[in-house]
């Protein structure tokens, strides 16, 4: 059942990429709403399943306002993008998001921040008049998280916060270079769900819960968090500083945000690296404990680099 619902989640996610109506939008986030709704139900308390309904419902009537009163495009702009927010979980309303991410399982936990944020920012990015004030507005929004992610150990929340921070950037990149963009977006979510995958297969939730089995994966998880981090000379960096470079190539205006971009990445890549928490690694390799390279740690190895490749070639073919 868990398999039919991810393949129906990816099939509306793929669909709504190729949609430019705002009703068919509609139509396929509420698919996947309630299919994520029925997830949450097998694998999960029922309460977050009603409250994911609940968020769902609110969101899906403001959006149907919208579709509605499509004479007033000013009130339309404003009301779809706050129902756009509210959907996504970003700052400032993400209390829903921060309570779900807390108390859900990897497994429930998973799809919520990887194919559930897809349909909902394409609908931001294809049907939200841009401009400077939302730009700045968005920008606001991607400082509360990287503050907030210095006082969690969580992992789940580290890549809630993650979520929330990288959302806005994506949005804005999208108004400058879609395709570059979206392959940006498609290699965030690989490797968020790769490293959600590692954390789930050691029932890993805090950065100071690592158990010795982990030990074996550590070298791998390392490097997806240095991937994730986008640090050089990983083309998650070089896939940044490619759209960011676009960004002042079209406008030499917008340096200053280009600036506040490049500190709030520094500020959250500090983070990234704080969680790796490698300390605690090399101490128990002191004392002593070898890594067995099992075939699932050759699997891992050789899906990582694959990881690498697939970046590199992306990053080769959109390069300017």
């Amino acid at each position: 059942m868990n398999l039919l619902i991810y393949i129906l989640l990816m099939i509306m996610s793929i669909m709504a990429m190729n949609s430019s109506n705002l009703f068919m939008m509609w139509m396929f986030l509420e698919i996947s709403s309630m299919s994520f709704v029925i997830f949450l139900n097998i694998n999960s308390i029922k309460s977050y399943s009603i409250l994911y309904f609940l968020i769902s419902s609110i969101s899906s009537m403001l959006i149907m306002f919208s579709i509605l009163n499509f004479s007033h495009l000013l009130k339309i702009n404003y009301l779809l993008m706050f129902s756009l927010w509210l959907k996504l979980g970003m700052f400032p309303l993400n209390n829903w998001m921060n309570f779900m991410m807390k108390n859900i399982n990897y497994t429930s936990l998973i799809p919520l921040i990887t194919l559930m944020k897809i349909i909902p920012m394409l609908s931001f990015i294809y049907f939200i008049k841009f401009n400077f004030y939302i730009m700045n507005l968005l920008m606001i929004m991607t400082l509360p998280p990287i503050i907030l992610s210095f006082n969690t150990s969580s992992y789940p929340m580290l890549m809630n916060y993650s979520s929330m921070y990288n959302m806005p950037l994506m949005i804005i990149f999208s108004y400058f270079n879609l395709s570059l963009m979206m392959t940006y977006l498609s290699i965030y979510m690989m490797i968020t769900l790769y490293i959600l995958l590692i954390l789930n297969m050691f029932s890993v939730y805090y950065k100071n819960s690592l158990n010795l089995n982990m030990l074996n994966n550590y070298f791998f998880f390392n490097l997806l968090m240095f991937m994730y981090a986008q640090l050089p000379p990983f083309s998650t960096f070089i896939m940044k500083w490619n759209l960011i470079n676009y960004i002042m190539k079209m406008n030499y205006n917008l340096i200053i945000i280009m600036i506040m971009m490049i500190i709030y990445s520094l500020m959250m890549t500090f983070n990234y690296l704080n969680f790796n928490n490698i300390n605690y690694y090399l101490t128990h390799m002191k004392i002593g404990h070898k890594i067995n390279y099992t075939k699932k740690i050759k699997f891992h190895f050789i899906l990582n680099i694959s990881l690498i490749n697939s970046m590199l070639m992306f990053n080769y073919i959109f390069m300017d």
